[in-house]
């Protein structure tokens, strides 16, 4: 009987702990949310996030710039509103996830708005993306083709070989385009969602106790 009630003990002691969850059981709560708490991972995540749309847009406008050829031009102008539609919440989100927090009620009241808020931010990202990959992966075409052949837009056009691989490249990359890109929304924020989620219910119920 020892033995099984030190067991249980080892078992309680190895269980994951949420120190920030623990911190808001105590009575006065006031802290800082450490850098393991979902709201600061998405924080962290969406400064990445950031970071990289800027670079790659930024490198869209360098070959539109090289590139004056318009398929390509179009294309990357469209990707590039696209980056910027995108990055422009992002900095929002970024900004109101604050690591200070002086009640539970208000720790509660921003995980349920970002967790809602950043939520809706990638399935608009996904939804526009249908309409914005057959664009950029003609434009990739385009440029593929001009780069590797050294022709003109219009030489390439009169290419029947090269016209009809077109629709068949979109068909083809937009969908492994959309699943790659719902894979790494889920990779860089759908985890910490899911645990925010969690904490959100722990502290509800915590609420209904009380």
């Amino acid at each position: 009987m020892q033995w099984i009630m030190n067991e249980n003990k080892n078992w309680q002691n190895w269980q994951p702990v949420d120190k920030d969850l623990e911190g808001l059981l105590r009575p006065g709560f006031a802290n800082k949310l450490q850098a393991h708490h979902p709201l600061m991972k998405l924080k962290r995540n969406l400064l990445i996030n950031i970071i990289w749309s800027v670079v790659i847009t930024l490198i869209y406008v360098l070959l539109i710039i090289f590139f004056p050829v318009w398929p390509v031009w179009l294309a990357l102008a469209i990707t590039s509103l696209f980056n910027i539609a995108t990055v422009w919440p992002a900095i929002g989100f970024y900004r109101e996830i604050q690591p200070e927090v002086s009640s539970s009620q208000g720790l509660l009241q921003q995980m349920k708005v970002q967790h809602d808020a950043i939520s809706a931010w990638g399935k608009l990202q996904l939804r526009l993306a249908l309409f914005v990959y057959p664009v950029a992966t003609a434009g990739g075409y385009f440029l593929g083709g001009i780069l590797g052949s050294g022709r003109t837009v219009d030489e390439l056009l009169t290419q029947k070989l090269f016209v009809w691989v077109l629709p068949i490249a979109i068909i083809v990359l937009v969908p492994l385009s959309y699943l790659l890109a719902k894979w790494m929304f889920r990779k860089s924020f759908g985890r910490h969602l899911n645990a925010l989620q969690n904490n959100i219910r722990s502290l509800e119920a915590l609420d209904k106790e009380n």
